[in-house]
């Protein structure tokens, strides 16, 4: 029971961030129980060391064969950072018992790299500028025709990275124009994830061999959990709206119609004091038609032609909409509470308006009884229009929940456009993945291999950035920016090792 508790002080010190303290739990979980496959995941994913990290995930597949995370992360040690990939067994063997001696001592305390980032270290880091995540790129082009690729057979519709004008505006490139200073700028400031993080490979180890509640932060990729709502190494957040659904809720689907409703019933009223006039001339013909008596008709007019817009843009699920009608209730129910508080200012308005046409003495009370009566009436459907706007919020603005890149398979100008929208949003990890795969599938394009680069030089995995950029300048040499990209990449590791 002891072992057990140790096990689950341990994982929660991971899942906080404290990963020296997650670290030695684990180990003294090991050493009293070196065949413990779960300690083993959570070890690999709080060493720094990629051949530590190997260790650990090999002695789960002697423990389990089928784990699939462990799996994964030495098929992501192999792909990522050139390790060689172990003799898995054959899903044939999975059944078969297969089983070696693990030995604790492999990965003792002396043997592993001690990481000396702390929380406290974290929390004194130097804040990001706000532009850092936001607007790093300036955003893409609509996909566009391509004057030229690289890989054989590669689709030439794509958007681009870039934010300089190609020269000729009939036929842009998609190929990388020189880069902007504001592209440089963003790289050079450097990320919240670079600074914060203690390895991109660790990071990415981590979201691999650990439980499925944990879930890589796609700006950073730190290990989050599913109960955050902002990365602890970055600050980002982890929350995004999700997609509307096709079809309108019924909450909706009664909001618009309640609007619409409320529209033509002000339009109603609106034709209530023309009436009010014809029959004041007819009393009183002398006087003349009052004229006065049709402005709140015109006033009610428009305001039912501004309810029937709201209405249509609810359909729509306009969002600026829905917080058009939210103010528009409020500023309704206060006229419609003053209204009946004093019924008595609509006769009085109207005797203004009316001019020298002096309304009836026996019209008051009918006309003050009828005020309070439609005032009434506007309470009730302004207050249900406010609790329709509110339990509807989440159908039109769209509920917010926790974002989870999920890569799909697909083509290189799929996967390089996909890692352009979360670069837009600042999500350069999640960017970095699907540029990976795009480089994958066309890998002597310079554009891809220049965005990846830009990707791990965000990310500070300077090596990597250096490969993508080495390689691109091989596959288009004469492309402007790229050597200039390379220099600044130079520029940065060495920044960075000071």
């Amino acid at each position: 029971m002891k072992n057990a508790d140790t096990l689950h002080q341990a994982i929660a010190a991971a899942r906080d961030g404290r990963r020296d303290e997650a670290r030695v739990l684990l180990m003294r979980t090991l050493e009293a129980d070196p065949r413990n496959e779960r300690a083993w995941l959570w070890l690999s994913g709080v060493v720094d060391d990629p051949n530590d990290v190997k260790i650990c995930l090999e002695n789960v597949l002697a423990l389990n064969p089928s784990n699939p995370r462990a799996r994964q992360g030495l098929e992501w040690l192999h792909a990522h950072i050139g390790l060689p990939l172990p003799s898995l067994p054959s899903p044939a063997q999975l059944g078969s018992g297969i089983e070696r001696e693990i030995d604790a001592s492999a990965l003792s305390l002396t043997r592993l790299r001690a990481y000396q980032a702390t929380l406290a270290d974290v929390a004194t880091a130097p804040a990001p500028e706000a532009a850092i995540r936001s607007s790093p790129m300036p955003a893409p082009a609509p996909a566009r025709q391509s004057a030229q690729t690289l890989a054989p057979g590669s689709a030439p519709v794509r958007q681009s990275v870039q934010a300089a004008p190609a020269p000729a505006p009939a036929r842009q490139s998609v190929q990388a124009a020189p880069a902007p200073a504001s592209a440089r700028a963003a790289i050079q400031s450097g990320s919240p994830a670079a600074s914060r993080t203690p390895t991109a490979a660790s990071s990415r180890l981590a979201s691999i061999a650990t439980d499925d509640n944990t879930i890589p932060c796609p700006y950073c990729g730190a290990p989050t959990v599913e109960a955050q709502r902002r990365c602890t190494q970055c600050n980002g957040s982890l929350l995004v709206r999700a997609a509307l659904s096709d079809e309108r809720s019924p909450i909706v689907q009664t909001l618009v119609w309640l609007w619409r409703g409320g529209a033509i019933a002000t339009v109603l009223i609106a034709l209530i004091f023309p009436v009010l006039g014809v029959f004041l001339y007819q009393e009183n013909q002398a006087y003349g038609f009052p004229i006065g008596i049709l402005i709140p008709a015109v006033i009610l007019a428009l305001v039912g032609m501004v309810g029937f817009s709201v209405a249509q843009q609810l359909a729509q699920r306009s969002v600026w909409a829905l917080y058009l009608a939210a103010g528009l209730t409020i500023i309704g129910l206060i006229g419609a509470l003053a209204l009946v508080a004093r019924p008595d200012t609509i006769t009085n308005t109207l005797d203004q308006l009316t001019g020298a046409t002096p309304l009836p003495s026996d019209w008051l009370a009918p006309l003050q009884s009828g005020a309070r009566l439609i005032g009434i009436g506007a309470i009730v459907t302004h207050i249900t229009a406010i609790a329709l706007t509110a339990v509807g919020h989440n159908d039109i603005v769209g509920k917010l929940e926790r974002f989870r890149h999920v890569l799909k398979p697909s083509d290189h100008v799929t996967h390089y456009n996909n890692g352009v929208a979360l670069k837009n949003r600042g999500m350069w990890y999640a960017a970095s993945l699907e540029w990976e795969w795009a480089v994958k599938k066309a890998p002597y394009d310079a554009t891809y291999l220049r965005a990846l680069g830009l990707a791990y030089a965000r990310l500070k995995q300077f090596d990597k950035a250096r490969a993508m950029l080495d390689r691109a300048l091989q596959a288009s040499p004469n492309q402007p920016g790229l050597a200039e990209d390379r220099a600044l990449i130079e520029r940065l590791a060495s920044q960075n090792e000071h």
